[in-house]
């Protein structure tokens, strides 16, 4: 029997207060609930469950994302977290290169949640994203592991999308320069419908089912020692009235 699953969406916030540098348990009150409740299903997966270390789960980008946090029932009708997802709005930084490594950078303090501005780049072309294009990266997909197989990282997957349907210019920048101080228009600046995710590669598989295409000419890199791979996806949008 599927449990029912209630999935809420967290939007872009002021992390100032958030330490990465200790758990989600312990932050400070004024931090929205829903995102602590990202950060706890994080931490069970991601840091218990695969090592990495507490200082790398977090970034800079949580606080420009789009999070959905996906709430299981108890016996007594209170409501827990079992699964996040978030989505990363545009610009991003240049697409890994094939056989490169991401490990903790040194010198990371705890208090950078607080996202600088992205450059605005034109990067290198891959298969299925021209090096210029605005896309979306959707990321941190976690179940935790007694949730697992009911269906509720596609429920994650599809809400996102979804959502992304319906809002489309709500990623759009506008008055955006590039390094040159010269205004960015048209494609880098408007979504068009293209999805990126950075899978680990024992989950592309899934994320093919979800509609999800292994981009060959990214290549494949590891994050904290896990073996990655990018993958693309693009969505049609409604027409403008």
């Amino acid at each position: 029997m599927s449990p029912d699953i209630q999935i809420t969406l967290q939007r872009p916030l002021n992390l100032d207060k958030y330490d990465r540098s200790v758990p989600a348990a312990d932050q400070a009150h004024t931090i929205p609930k829903s995102f602590l409740d990202c950060m706890a299903v994080r931490e069970e997966v991601f840091v218990k469950g695969q090592n990495i270390p507490l200082l790398l789960e977090g970034d800079s980008d949580d606080c420009r994302s789009y999070h959905w946090v996906a709430y299981a029932s108890a016996e007594d009708g209170t409501r827990f977290p079992v699964g996040n997802l978030r989505l990363v709005p545009f610009p991003h930084e240049a697409h890994p290169l094939p056989g490169s490594s991401f490990d903790l950078p040194e010198n990371v303090t705890g208090n950078e949640l607080i996202a600088e501005p992205k450059p605005w780049i034109v990067d290198r072309a891959t298969t299925f994203h021209d090096g210029r294009e605005a896309y979306v990266k959707l990321g941190r997909m976690a179940v935790i592991e007694e949730y697992r197989g009911k269906g509720i990282a596609g429920q994650l997957v599809r809400s996102a999308i979804a959502w992304a349907k319906e809002n489309p210019t709500a990623f759009d920048v506008h008055g955006a320069v590039d390094e040159s101080g010269a205004e960015l228009t048209g494609e880098m600046t408007a979504w068009k419908g293209l999805i990126c995710i950075h899978a680990q590669e024992y989950v592309a598989k899934t994320w093919g089912k979800w509609g999800f295409n292994e981009d060959e000419k990214m290549g494949r890199w590891t994050e904290a020692g896990i073996p990655h791979v990018g993958m693309f996806m693009r969505v049609d949008l409604p027409s403008a009235p």
